[in-house]
């Protein structure tokens, strides 16, 4: 049985994420709601990273650029998510390592939902990298909350 104590984040990593970088992961996560709600898988993805891996509300595994388009595309198109449309809130954001951050998303369908103070319907884990000067997105993770 291991029995070495949990060690925390240290404070300064946890704070060491720029206004600016905040602001850009925003912006991104910005672009991914606009997306969705227009029904624009290019828009929708066009920070996702080439080797990034996604795991949607369903808990389908797309792995690389090309397989996450593709299941955007047939969602977006003729899917389920046709109609669907998202309220996005990011929150929690911290850098974990040099040019690393993650965040909290919570999604609802409506700003007045999220306004009301309506728990969320879905909450999603980004993993940020910093290449090449900007922010990609490297890693998602979607979970539907149970009603």
């Amino acid at each position: 049985m291991n029995t070495e104590p949990v060690h925390e984040m240290p404070a300064e990593r946890a704070e060491s994420i720029s206004a600016a970088d905040r602001d850009a992961l925003r912006a991104i996560v910005a672009d991914v709601e606009r997306g969705f709600n227009t029904n624009d898988p290019d828009l929708m993805n066009k920070h996702v990273a080439d080797d990034a891996v996604i795991v949607n509300a369903v808990g389908s595994v797309l792995r690389g650029r090309s397989e996450i388009d593709e299941a955007a595309r047939a969602a977006l198109a003729n899917g389920v998510l046709r109609e669907a449309n998202a309220h996005y809130r990011l929150s929690d954001i911290a850098s974990v390592a040099p040019d690393v951050a993650v965040a909290q998303k919570s999604a609802w369908s409506t700003p007045e939902a999220a306004d009301s103070g309506q728990a969320p319907e879905m909450n999603a884990l980004y993993v940020f990298v910093k290449r090449g000067g900007r922010w990609w997105i490297a890693r998602r993770q979607n979970t539907l909350v149970p009603r």
